[in-house]
């Protein structure tokens, strides 16, 4: 027996819980899946790493299925609430049937999620792999992220209208999103102006920059008008991983309602930030040829780039102009690369 899919025959308990005080990790496990009644659990904790905003702590637990005596990993999340308010994360674990029937990624079995007043606590299957190199997956992530447009695009719209609150709350352009510091990239310009004074190569390149503050509003402006999907907005390598030619996606902390191409643009902002630029230019002409085919044709194929455009612009100036980047460029002597990026993002405001 799957301890992640019991038989139908078993009762199911409800995917959300309610607690109002702290309890043992057993008891939680006990609640999530009741056939286990009150057989013991030897569980063995191992404490991951969580650098998301407002994760308490990321728990990996071992133990053996009192059932069957098979071995069960399970990994507990716990973030903590604001105003009593959960999680995007815990509300996307909570919606049944959003990525039924995706065959190009993987994703952890939910065991269920327990609220208390003060946290949401995510109990999921643990996965293992190897972590792979991101720029050589752009076409399987491309296969992944055009699935999940469309599998959850369907699922939004045939929410019932009680559902649009809860919806509307996790929505991409909703302000706690946008007012986060790495979705607002100009705050980064007095940095740049600063570099400017010190190495004649940045010289008067943070005024050129200002040009994409008025683009970018007239992207965002474009985007809300297009289809809405779930997004996962995480493409980095700690979070996917290879086992046996499957790939496998972990890890919704940042997890929005947001529109088709949202996605694409996270893993190219992603991938620019940290490769150089030949490799980059080629995992993202990998990357976006396959997604041209891949998108089905319900949707309009160039709305959806200029979606990818408008996220992997917010990701890429944010990461390059904040002075955390240029400090490091500047102990790696690797200034000339950074210049060549800038030169890069400066050419797409010629082809807007």
């Amino acid at each position: 027996m799957d301890v992640m899919n019991p038989p139908e025959s078993q009762h199911l308990p409800s995917k959300t819980l309610y607690r109002w005080q702290r309890t043992t990790i057993e008891d939680h496990l006990r609640a999530l899946r009741p056939h286990w009644c009150d057989m013991p659990l030897e569980i063995t904790t191992e404490v991951l790493g969580g650098n998301a905003s407002f994760v308490n702590y990321v728990r990996h637990h071992r133990f053996l299925d009192p059932c069957t005596g098979q071995p069960v990993e399970v990994v507990e999340k716990s973030i903590r609430k604001v105003a009593l308010i959960g999680s995007q994360e815990a509300r996307f674990h909570r919606a049944d049937g959003i990525l039924t029937g995706s065959t190009h990624f993987n994703y952890p079995s939910c065991l269920g999620v327990i609220e208390t007043p003060c946290e949401s606590l995510i109990f999921t299957e643990f996965v293992r792999g190897k972590p792979p190199r991101m720029h050589r997956i752009g076409r399987q992530l491309a296969l992944g992220i055009t699935e999940i447009e469309a599998l959850s695009h369907d699922y939004l719209q045939a929410q019932p209208l009680r559902k649009a609150p809860l919806l509307w709350s996790m929505d991409f352009f909703r302000p706690w999103f946008l007012l986060r510091p790495r979705f607002n990239f100009s705050r980064c310009l007095p940095t740049l102006v600063q570099l400017g004074l010190e190495d004649d190569r940045f010289a008067g390149l943070a005024e050129r920059f200002k040009a994409f503050v008025p683009l970018t509003r007239r992207m965002a402006a474009e985007a809300r008008r297009s289809p809405h999907c779930i997004s996962h907005m995480d493409y980095l390598q700690k979070n996917l991983f290879m086992d046996k030619g499957q790939l496998h996606l972990i890890d919704w902390s940042e997890v929005k309602v947001g529109r088709v191409g949202f996605d694409g643009g996270a893993y190219l902002g992603s991938l620019f930030r940290r490769k150089d630029m030949k490799v980059f230019l080629a995992a993202q002409t990998e990357f976006i040829e396959t997604y041209r085919t891949a998108l089905p044709e319900r949707f309009d194929i160039d709305q959806a780039l200029g979606n990818l455009r408008y996220v992997f612009l917010l990701t890429a100036l944010f990461h390059c102009l904040r002075p955390e980047t240029v400090a490091e460029y500047r102990e790696r002597d690797r200034m000339p690369l950074l210049l060549e990026k800038y030169t890069y993002l400066l050419g797409l405001l010629d082809r807007k």
